[in-house]
């Protein structure tokens, strides 16, 4: 089999398998309150901050209200975002693999895609995930743009980003902290504020068309007491040292021979926002709104487990 038919094979093969377990055992068994919280969100009655996250339910919504014109609304509806699914773990795993052959040949980008699908099941910790799988999807395409020189078409994958999730933002940073250029390249700050000016305007134009209301939007998230709920239920520590030990073991290993972006972002962006941040502002069992830690992890981990499947082209500063 030719190497890019397996590439596609894996691609396609793990989309299958990730979305159809995401509809069976996260979408079915909870219809209801998906189902509530979509319309919601469509009917625009929900709180911050889901009222701003908007791509998946206008997309899955369109799908919905075509289906239920001939099949009964439940099955429509985990019809539709069975589509959806699909879709969006088929522009994760390709993104991924764009990421990861910046540096890898095939045979290693599979190797990583496969380590990435395995560990997306116990990630998926509670019941409205798409949101989430659609952020790491965006990351690694936006790591793919910053890694091969592509680093203005941020900007679109800025814009769409927003109408998903806040965490987006991020880029900016991984952009800014993992640039090849450093810290004293003036296009490099240029290019940091446009983006920043750019995600602004669009979500305050998100915000105002949600006609979102900013001190009950704070009020609503400062009342979750995220950090207290995950200082009195630790239980979310075996997971995280399951998912992340082993693979941490890799990637720090010979790790000063390893691409500056890659282990820039690991020391700063990671633990500052994907840690500290994440364990004040979030629900830390919820590891799918982390999955960008593995994006990091994963293609260091493999600088160590596949040091002969290197790009012979690749330069890793």
């Amino acid at each position: 089999m030719p190497s890019t038919n397996k590439i596609r094979f894996v691609i396609l093969f793990t989309s299958l398998i990730i979305s159809y377990y995401i509809t069976l055992r996260v979408d079915a068994p909870n219809f209801d309150e998906k189902y509530n919280r979509h319309m919601s969100i469509i009917h625009n009655t929900i709180e911050h901050p889901y009222k701003y996250r908007l791509l998946n339910p206008f997309i899955t919504h369109i799908y919905y209200t075509v289906f239920k014109i001939v099949i009964p609304e439940k099955s429509s509806f985990l019809l539709a975002y069975t589509i959806q699914n699909f879709l969006v773990c088929l522009f994760l795993f390709f993104a991924a693999y764009k990421y990861l052959f910046t540096w890898f040949d095939e045979t290693a980008c599979i190797a990583g895609l496969l380590l990435f699908a395995l560990i997306i099941p116990l990630t998926l910790t509670g019941w409205d995930t798409l949101g989430d799988l659609t952020t790491a999807g965006l990351m690694a395409l936006g790591f793919y743009f910053i890694n091969s020189g592509k680093e203005n078409l941020l900007f679109p994958l800025l814009i769409i980003g927003a109408f998903n999730e806040l965490q987006i933002i991020l880029i900016i940073l991984f952009y800014f902290f993992g640039n090849k250029d450093g810290f004293k390249s003036k296009s490099v700050w240029l290019r940091v504020i446009l983006l920043t000016v750019t995600f602004i305007i669009v979500y305050v134009f998100i915000f105002i068309l949600r006609a979102g209301v900013a001190g009950t939007d704070i009020n609503t998230w400062s009342g979750r007491q995220d950090m207290i709920f995950n200082i009195h239920n630790p239980n979310f520590i075996l997971l995280w040292a399951i998912l992340i030990i082993p693979l941490a073991y890799f990637a720090f290993k010979d790790f000063s021979s390893k691409p500056k972006f890659l282990k820039t972002n690991i020391l700063t962006v990671i633990p500052a926002f994907y840690v500290i941040a994440f364990f004040i502002l979030a629900r830390v069992r919820e590891i799918d709104k982390a999955l960008t830690i593995f994006l990091i992890l994963i293609p260091l981990a493999l600088f160590s487990l596949f040091p002969s499947r290197l790009k012979t082209n690749n330069s890793q500063t």
